[in-house]
Formats: C-alpha cells, sequence, structure tokens
C-alpha cells in the first residue's frame, strides 16, 4: 500500500538494538489514520449479498450463469437502506461483483452485467441514493476472482488486471464517496494463501488511496508489506516500514467470532500477511520479540444474520437474537467494527425475518446500554507504585463527555499499576463493564482487572489484556455500591476515556425458530442394477468453498473409488484436498428424516438437484441438522467436501422417528456403475 513521504503515526520501524520494552513503548504510540478512527466509530456496517447466487440457489457461483438469472420481481433497493439505517447501521457494504464475475452496476467493461440482463438497474446507482436519503455511508466489495472470465479468456492472462482495474475505477468513480473497498481473498484456482499470478494488487491499493482517500481497505490475502530485497533490507535497518494507514484486518472466521484480546495495533515480524490471520494469539507480545515494526491495523468481524451469504428460500435460516447478541460482544464489544450480512430475496426484498431480527437486536443493545449505572459515582485512585505518577482528571471517565479522558503523568511499563475505585451512589445490579481507551494516542492498555465488593471484600469477576476502542465483558449479575478496575500493564500511560456498568435487557425466554422449510422428497426410479458404496473422487488442493467442488474448473483429480460410508480415512493427506460423493441412499421406511453433516472447513448435501445441507465455508468442526421428508426408495445424492485450512473431518448421520442418531450405514448406499 502506498504512503504519505512524511513519518505517518499509523507505522513504527524498530531499531535493531531495540529492547522489547522499548519496542512495546513505539507501539503503544502507533496511531489510527483518521480513515481508520473515522471508520471504527461507525462500529456497525451492513454487508449486502445479492446477486445471481439468490437466484440459481447457491452460494459461489461458477460463471457459466446467464446474465438474466439475476431477476428480481420487486426490487427496492431503498427498503434495504432504510431497514438497516433503522437498525442502526452506518453503512452499507454491497457486493457490486461476487465470484461468478457477474457487474451489478453499468459498466464498460463487460457485457456479463445488469445492464445487458432482464433487470436493467444500476444496483450501486440505486445503492448510492437510498445511503444519502438515510444518511449512511457506502462502502463496494469487488471480487479479485472472477469466473466468468474463464471462458472470456481473460483469467490467466496479464490483461485480466487491467479488466479488474476499469471496474474498480467505474466503482469508485460514478457513485460518489466510497468508505470501504472489500477484496476478497478467495480463489479456488490457487492455493489458498498463495499469491494469483495475475493479480497486481499493490495496483488497486493506489488507486483507492488516488480515488477514495476517505477509503478503508480490507486487504487481499495475501499482502506483502515488501518484496523480498526490500524486506532484507527492512530486517538491516537500511529501510523503514511501509504502510498507509487504510488497512483493516480480517477477524479470521466468517461465524462473529474475535480473539480473547484483539490488537489494533499489529506487530510486523512476517513479510506477508495471510495465514497468521486466523492465529488465535496475534498481536501478543511475545510477536515483538522478532519484530521489526508495528502498524495501526484493527480487526473487522464479518458474519451473517441468517445461517449462510446468500437467500435461499430453501436452506437460509435466521440466526436466533441470542446468537447474534453474542456476535455484538465478539465485535463492537471486543474493539472491532461489525460488518454484519443480509440477504435479499428473489423479489428483491430484504424479507421481514431479517428486518425483525435487526429491529430485535437494536432494541436489545439500546435497552442494555441506555443507563450507565456508574454516572454519580465517587472516583478516587489508589495503589500508585511508581513513585512520583500523578493521576488527574479520574472523573472524566463517567461525565459522559466527548473529548476528555482519564490519564497518568508518567508510567513505568514494568513497575507501574493502578486501581480506580467507584464509589456509586447506591447498591446497584449490573453484569456488564464497558472501557474505552483514547485510541487517537495509541491503544497501550496490556493488563486488567475488574472487582466488585462483596462480603467485606473484593472478588474479580473480569481479567483481560485488552481494552482498545471499546470492549464490553459481561459476567454474572452482582449488586453492591463499590467497584474496582484495576490497569495491571500497559505499554505506555494508560488513557481511558470511558467507563460504565450496564444491565443486560431481557432475552426472549423461548427458543426462537430456525425457520428451516421441511422438504420433501419422492423417490426415484432406477433403471440397471446397484450396487454397494458411493463412488468417491479425490482432487488435489483444497478449495475455499464445498459447493464449488462439483463444478469448479482445474481441480486435479487425486483418486477414485467406491467407499461404503461418507469417510475421509483413505485420503493420504491431513490438508489441502477435496472429495466428491455421489451414489444413492437407500430409505427403507417413509418418514420424516434429521440428516446431520458434520465436517471441519466446508460440505454441502444435494438431494437431487436440491442443495438440503449447506456446512460450508472454513470453519473448525461443526455439524448442521436439516429435517427432510423422505419417501421410501431410492434417492439420489451428492455431497461435496473441501479442507483447505483444517485438518479433514466428515461424517454423515442420520435420525428418524424409530431411531435415535447414528452414523449412516453401508447397507443404505448404493451407485449405479
Amino acid at each position: 500500500m502506498t504512503q504519505r513521504k512524511h513519518k505517518e503515526d499509523w507505522v513504527v520501524s524498530f531499531n535493531k538494538d531495540d529492547s522489547l520494552e522499548d519496542k512495546l513503548k513505539k507501539a503503544a504510540h502507533v496511531k489510527p489514520s483518521l480513515a481508520q478512527l473515522a471508520w471504527m466509530e461507525r462500529e456497525y456496517v451492513a454487508f449486502v449479498h445479492y446477486g445471481p447466487n439468490t437466484f440459481t440457489g447457491v452460494q459461489w457461483g461458477n460463471g457459466l450463469e446467464s446474465r438474466d438469472d439475476f431477476a428480481p420481481t420487486d426490487l427496492n433497493v431503498k427498503q434495504w437502506c432504510k431497514a438497516c439505517a433503522d437498525a442502526g447501521m452506518k453503512m452499507m457494504l454491497y457486493t457490486a461483483k461476487h465470484h461468478e464475475g457477474f457487474c451489478q452496476w453499468f459498466t464498460q467493461s463487460t457485457d456479463f452485467s445488469v445492464e445487458h440482463g432482464v433487470a436493467k438497474v444500476d444496483i450501486m446507482r440505486s445503492l448510492r441514493e437510498g445511503c444519502d436519503e438515510y444518511g449512511m455511508e457506502l462502502g463496494v466489495y469487488l471480487s479479485p476472482w472472477d469466473m466468468y472470465q474463464r471462458e472470456e479468456g481473460l483469467w490467466w492472462t496479464e490483461e485480466y488486471n487491467d479488466y479488474f482495474l476499469l471496474q474498480l475505477r467505474e466503482l469508485l468513480t460514478n457513485y460518489g464517496e466510497i468508505k470501504e473497498v472489500w477484496f476478497d481473498g478467495a480463489c479456488a484456482d490457487v492455493e489458498i494463501w498463495k499469491k494469483v499470478p495475475t493479480y497486481q494488487p499493490e495496483k488497486w491499493y493506489r488507486l483507492v488511496e488516488e480515488l477514495q482517500p476517505w477509503a478503508v481497505i480490507r486487504l487481499y490475502d495475501p499482502y506483502c508489506f515488501a518484496d523480498i530485497v526490500t524486506w532484507q533490507e527492512i530486517k538491516e535497518g537500511k529501510e523503514k516500514l511501509i504502510w498507509s494507514g487504510k488497512g483493516i484486518r480480517w477477524v479470521g472466521n466468517e461465524i462473529g467470532k474475535s480473539r480473547p484480546d484483539e490488537w489494533s495495533v499489529q506487530p510486523v515480524f512476517d513479510r506477508q500477511i495471510a495465514q497468521s490471520q486466523t492465529w488465535n494469539d496475534l498481536g501478543e507480545e511475545k510477536y515483538y520479540e522478532n519484530a521489526l515494526g508495528a502498524i495501526w491495523f484493527p480487526v473487522e468481524v464479518n458474519t451473517v444474520v441468517l445461517n449462510q451469504w446468500f437467500w435461499n428460500a430453501q436452506t437460509s435460516s435466521v440466526r436466533s437474537l441470542s446468537d447474534l447478541v453474542e456476535v455484538y460482544y465478539n465485535s463492537i464489544g471486543n474493539n472491532g467494527v461489525l460488518l454484519l450480512n443480509i440477504s435479499p430475496d428473489k423479489r428483491g426484498l430484504l424479507p421481514a425475518d431479517q428486518i425483525e431480527r435487526l429491529m430485535q437486536l437494536r432494541t436489545y443493545v439500546d435497552e442494555t446500554f441506555a443507563e450507565n449505572l456508574a454516572f454519580g459515582a465517587k472516583v478516587t485512585v489508589s495503589e500508585k507504585h511508581h513513585e512520583g505518577a500523578n493521576f488527574y482528571q479520574v472523573e472524566q471517565l463517567i461525565d459522559g463527555k466527548e473529548g476528555t479522558c482519564w490519564t497518568a503523568e508518567s508510567w513505568d511499563l514494568e513497575c507501574s499499576k493502578a486501581s480506580l475505585i467507584f464509589e456509586l451512589t447506591e447498591e446497584k445490579e449490573f453484569n456488564n463493564v464497558l472501557l474505552e481507551e483514547v485510541i487517537q494516542e495509541g491503544q497501550r492498555v496490556a493488563g486488567w482487572s475488574f472487582d466488585v465488593w462483596c462480603d467485606e471484600g473484593w472478588q474479580e469477576v473480569v481479567c483481560q489484556k485488552t481494552i482498545g476502542y471499546k470492549n464490553i465483558k459481561r459476567f454474572s449479575n452482582v449488586k453492591t455500591n463499590r467497584v474496582r478496575l484495576n490497569i495491571n500493564r500497559s505499554w505506555d500511560k494508560p488513557m481511558l476515556k470511558g467507563f460504565g456498568l450496564y444491565l443486560s435487557a431481557e432475552l426472549p425466554s423461548k427458543v426462537e425458530d430456525e425457520h428451516d422449510t421441511l422438504l420433501t422428497f419422492e423417490s426415484v426410479d432406477i433403471a440397471g442394477e446397484l450396487k454397494p458404496g458411493l463412488i468417491v473422487q479425490s482432487y488435489e488442493g483444497g478449495v475455499q468453498s464445498a459447493a464449488i467442488v462439483g463444478s469448479v474448473f482445474g481441480l486435479k483429480p487425486m483418486d477414485s473409488g467406491i467407499v461404503d460410508t461418507v469417510h475421509i480415512r483413505n485420503i493420504p493427506q491431513e490438508i489441502g484436498y477435496a472429495v466428491s460423493y455421489t451414489g444413492y441412499l437407500k430409505v427403507e421406511k417413509e418418514d420424516v428424516y434429521t440428516l446431520i453433516l458434520e465436517s471441519a472447513d466446508g460440505s454441502v448435501l444435494f438431494i437431487g438437484d436440491t442443495l438440503v445441507i449447506n456446512n460450508d465455508e472454513p470453519h473448525e468442526r461443526r455439524s448442521v441438522k436439516r429435517q427432510v421428508h423422505l419417501k421410501a426408495g431410492i434417492h439420489p445424492i451428492r455431497i461435496y467436501y473441501t479442507s483447505f485450512r483444517h485438518k479433514g473431518e466428515l461424517s454423515f448421520k442420520w435420525a428418524r422417528s424409530t431411531h435415535d442418531v447414528q452414523e449412516i450405514q453401508a447397507e443404505f448406499f448404493c451407485h449405479r456403475e
């Protein structure tokens, strides 16, 4: 990424003789750029996945779609904007082009677009108008991977990058201010974490900086700080680290889960950002031992309001409110920004069940944080372990005003500690503590705890490392009139601007329905002899989505054969492969069956041509259940599985009214040669 020539606060280079303490103190003064700061202050952003996949019933297209597949019957983009604004979101980030390559704006780059299809509506133009009307910012997702361009012949050529830059330029010049640009790292044509030969991401970043200097960038994976020669010069102290202050960091998963401690300041210890983004301890002090510098690289938590990215009448369901509350605490409540995906349907409208859940989440958050129960407390500072420290303005932690803070005049990293005691106006009940650092001056606190006074003594209820922009921690309900905040470690003098105590709103007591449609499948007549087992085909290289195993170009076959059950016992490697299973499921008795597909990374189940279970996208071991009504007889099935980030794990189970959950045995599988 590019950078202005003079020194910037969002990057620091360490000297060769810097001690760990020297490095940490320098890292404490790394600060966000104005663009990054404005982005963090938005907190809550709407991701929107809409396109041909909505109409074809898949999550990843293959570039063979027709431009006429995209055919909304009642398109109303402003309805999406109003719903998201009402829910408290501050920006719409739209998938203008997903992996299949279909462009949802009027483009000069290709005729595979809305302009040449049946819709003939510039979705980006409609979004600009809707965002302006409802007071929202606009961002854009543009997939670098473009499967349509295989057929068009550009994909593996040098000209592809010119094609991509033309699309990016159009999006950045024709639709007003763009505040976030999202470059997806997915590309099943190339092994995960490896650079795609036809990509030139540095040119993308420079174009964003030139045309939309206030936009932050979700960087393409992998991102390199420097070429090999320059990196060696940085290691030798001959060159400084270069960083634009526009990058934002993927949290490492798509389920809405963040790390126990999220650092906006990240040590730079490798030339390339790639797989390290998934590490659970990224940013910890131990990585500074070999670090060459540090950057401001805040976290974005991207996840879905449904159980998948694109709406599908048969497979999508709205996540429960309690689930989304967990996501809130793992993103906005943990020093991050929440990018929550909504999914319009075939009509071109955001369905009522998604709107209802978004509004329930807003109501929960508004009610929970309506009143700071610490307001009016008497605050004192004790345990000044560093001689000469002078703590001041402590009352500004709870004055509710912008631009005020509490800090210390001096601080020693190894010796200084502080405890702030809050004497509440009366005994109060609460179960949340909220803290905010002055991130305009850096992220500094590296160890804190929170105590409550009960039974004539202090009881610790929270112990963490990071605070950052905003940090909210929950615990069991307590009732007291005294609490204590302990700053146990800070890389330089702590600067806090907010402290709050809150009582969570009530969640619904009943279990919320998943709204799965009960699918009914008739048996099929099969000519010829059926033989036991399923046909299995394995392929080299794991792809990022199991759904495209059956259609993606370029997968290299590894082995084939017949298996008695769905398993990966015969795969000779632990990670980095894909597998397909095809054949038939024999059903002896008509019943409602619960089918369970469990895997690490991604798996999907089709009965006939219907996607029944979507357990796709990268994740640790997880099971997905689906009830289906199966008539007695033979049912064609396909299972696709990919292992590209986690060790391979896969199982296929079922249950019905007459038996409990069990693995589907060999006697129920067959195939035709």
